[in-house]
């Protein structure tokens, strides 16, 4: 659809497991100047440590990731460091901000902390790029995962 030359912005999904915006979308929406607003930067997977582990082992088994990856309860733990991020959900704010292309990363809450939190991310700096790299090669080839549908609390009776 870019192609088209119709289009002024662009909302997609991009985030430390779903990387395919960065070969399919964002080379062309920035040589078109078309304006690229990351949704999904942080998801369930990324705010429930069980689902992410479990998440981790089915992929470690199917071979889809470093079967180190699905031995752990915080898979993604490795990014949070001193010289890293603080929180996995800082990690993934700040993957997604810092990637070339990105003009604007979307997110939604109704909390003031998480606000501030989330703002505090988005202004950190890029992730090491040691960490990036390895972001990039063990997850750049998944497509689709943790692009769920937010968690909604049961209705109330």
């Amino acid at each position: 659809a870019l192609a088209d030359g119709r289009w002024e912005v662009a909302m997609l999904a991009f985030h430390l497991m779903n990387q395919n915006a960065r070969t399919r979308v964002f080379p062309l929406s920035r040589r078109l100047g078309v304006g690229a607003l990351v949704m999904f930067a942080v998801r369930a997977i990324f705010s429930d440590p069980a689902y992410l582990a479990r998440t981790m082992a089915r992929l470690a088994a199917a071979g889809r990731v470093p079967a180190a990856l699905g031995e752990t309860d915080r898979p993604l733990d490795f990014l949070v460091h001193e010289d890293g991020a603080k929180s996995v959900i800082d990690a993934a704010y700040r993957y997604a901000r810092h990637e070339p292309g990105a003009d604007v990363v979307l997110f939604g809450t109704g909390d003031a902390a998480h606000l501030e939190a989330n703002v505090a991310s988005l202004l950190r700096p890029p992730l090491p790029e040691a960490d990036r790299a390895r972001v990039a090669a063990w997850f750049g080839e998944l497509e689709g995962i943790g692009l769920d549908l937010p968690r909604r609390p049961p209705p109330r009776a």
